[in-house]
């Protein structure tokens, strides 16, 4: 059974889905945010007079296990909604994202690594169901609403990132590292609630068919064999590795080089979060829909890519304010356009599956680039900027390719 495309989306059942991703990243946003600061300085998590190579690595470790666990749970999370429907593994995951971050708080307050990677674990695992809110929007609407609404996504992701830093580093900085963690449960327990309520199912059970766990867990594989899509998947790889590098690493960049408080750093990182959330909410859909969205990606691919590489010339601090701006807008309208691209490239039952693998190489991309990002800093901080903002300036042509090449087969077919 196939849900009925709507002529005009209605958002207000899409809403709870909104409310889980910002959810996901009120949280992620706060490991990001606070555990920069709290290695890089001597907090109790690392040996006093511990070098800078060696935090910058346990920095780079730590962050990587989060999207780690949303790279080993996306493609099964996708797979489980499509047979069971979105509402019950939304709601189950919620329930396991409630326990690994009562993990994350006690690993905080007793200053052990292994219970906060334990906990990042755990949460990114669960919170996997960040595909099952794409693969929801996807479900009910039409391919020429997708860049907005997938625009939208991210603009939940954005507000996260301003809301939980300038928040969450009040709270530590009065209260203690743990109190915005502990805070996340009932903020989990009033988004559970919610989506059982109020959350309508837009996929229904495929009651007749058998889950293959095996299956579901190895389906990522068929991003090396679907070759309709499998360019994209690449392409999608690459850039995520690049932006997703940048958004890491500007905070260590800003913590070395300028030496910003904890105040200071997330509070920038709210104010590139406010640009972000504008970029993703307001500008998205007119662009898309005045360049096209390959056109669009492929320019704001390179654009963000030169000025991430000039956020490393400037020897001040309020250069930020123009050079990681414009790296911010022109990821976020990339990171918007990623998913859009993909699921309007395959039918409506594999919607489930496709954004579940894009999900799981969005998170591993993100992993990884946390992990090089970390080894590159070791070297000189500026370095993993300048990597990133290189690869996405490299990458933009070969977006450009793929469009026309897609446009060909369009022309052939």
């Amino acid at each position: 059974m196939r849900t009925e495309r709507t002529a005009g989306p209605d958002l207000r059942p899409l809403l709870p889905l909104y409310l889980v991703v910002f959810v996901a990243f009120c949280g992620y946003s706060l490991m990001i945010t606070l555990f920069v600061p709290m290695l890089m300085g001597d907090n109790g998590f690392l040996p006093p007079g511990t070098g800078l190579a060696r935090r910058t690595m346990a920095i780079g470790l730590l962050l990587a296990v989060y999207p780690l666990g949303q790279f080993i749970g996306s493609p099964i999370i996708g797979a489980l909604s499509d047979r069971f429907g979105r509402r019950p593994v939304l709601a189950v995951s919620l329930l396991l994202t409630l326990g690994a971050y009562v993990i994350v708080a006690l690993g905080v307050e007793l200053r052990s690594e292994i219970l906060l990677a334990c906990g990042c674990l755990l949460s990114g695992l669960a919170e996997s169901n960040v595909t099952i809110a794409q693969s929801a929007v996807a479900d009910v609407t039409r391919p020429e609403d997708r860049p907005r609404l997938f625009a939208w996504i991210y603009s939940a992701c954005s507000i996260a990132f301003i809301a939980a830093p300038v928040g969450g580093g009040q709270l530590a900085a009065w209260l203690g590292w743990s109190t915005p963690f502990w805070l996340m449960i009932p903020l989990l327990g009033a988004t559970l609630l919610w989506v059982w309520r109020s959350f309508r199912e837009t996929h229904p059970p495929q009651t007749g068919r058998a889950m293959d766990l095996f299956g579901a867990a190895t389906n990522l594989a068929t991003v090396f064999t679907d070759r309709p899509i499998r360019r994209l998947y690449l392409i999608n790889v690459l850039i995520y590795i690049g932006l997703f590098g940048y958004f890491r690493m500007i905070l260590v960049y800003m913590v070395d080089v300028w030496h910003t408080t904890t105040g200071q750093t997330t509070a920038i990182y709210a104010a590139l979060a406010v640009v972000s959330a504008t970029a993703s909410f307001a500008l998205m859909a007119p662009l898309s829909r005045y360049f096209g969205l390959s056109r669009l990606t492929v320019g704001a691919t390179v654009i963000a890519g030169l000025a991430m590489i000039s956020i490393t010339l400037p020897a001040e601090l309020w250069s930020l304010g123009i050079t990681a701006s414009l790296t911010t807008l022109h990821g976020t309208l990339v990171l918007s356009a990623c998913p859009a691209i993909l699921a309007n490239a395959v039918s409506a039952e594999r919607q489930g599956r496709v954004m579940g693998n894009n999900q799981a190489l969005q998170v591993g991309a993100e992993s990884f680039s946390s992990v090089l990002g970390g080894l590159l800093a070791a070297i000189a901080t500026a370095l993993p900027l300048t990597v990133f903002g290189v690869l996405l300036v490299l990458v933009g042509p070969l977006l450009m390719l793929q469009s026309r090449s897609a446009a060909a087969e369009a022309r052939s077919a």
